[in-house]
């Protein structure tokens, strides 16, 4: 009486064939209506960014006055990119706050037009970069590697903000 084992039973290996089919074919289910789910999901999200890309054809890109074509492709490509920069960081500043930025042994007056079109006016804004953020800076206005340390545009623009 208690030498009952289920295993025993003679249907015993074809009830587990068939717990095993119906565990199978339950997963593949709910992986399924999960996968379905996360792609209708990604859809939505590939047709929003399509629409901001769309947008962002539709507006009229500005013309950087006196500039040749090539600098204003230049510039345009860089005014886009602006927004990889940490601004929260080190501070946001307008044209009309520009201070001459060609005073930094260094940067010329195209480099300087670059670093407008980036958002970067002041010495101050200069002068708060950390290295990670040159190093952004530097990829966003595609200036040769590793040239801001050497130059040390950092140390020289903390000293010109603390003679203003």
């Amino acid at each position: 009486m208690f030498d009952m084992n289920p295993l025993n039973l003679p249907d015993a290996q074809l009830q587990q064939l068939i717990m095993l089919f119906v565990a199978g074919a339950l997963g593949f289910i709910i992986g399924y209506l999960s996968r379905q789910s996360d792609i209708r999901h990604l859809e939505g999200d590939l047709a929003s960014t399509e629409r901001e890309l769309d947008d962002c054809h539709r507006v009229p890109k500005p013309s950087v006055v006196g500039a040749s074509n090539e600098e204003a492709i230049v510039l345009n490509r860089i005014r886009s990119r602006a927004k990889e920069i940490d601004f929260s960081r080190i501070g946001y500043a307008s044209a009309t706050e520009a201070d001459d930025l060609k005073v930094i042994v260094g940067i010329g007056p195209f480099l300087e037009k670059k670093l407008h079109a980036a958002g970067i006016y002041t010495f101050q804004q200069i002068a708060n970069l950390n290295r990670d953020d040159v190093d952004k800076v530097n990829d966003v206005i595609e200036f040769f590697p590793g040239r801001i340390h050497r130059d040390d545009w950092v140390g020289q623009a903390a000293r010109l903000a603390k003679q203003q």
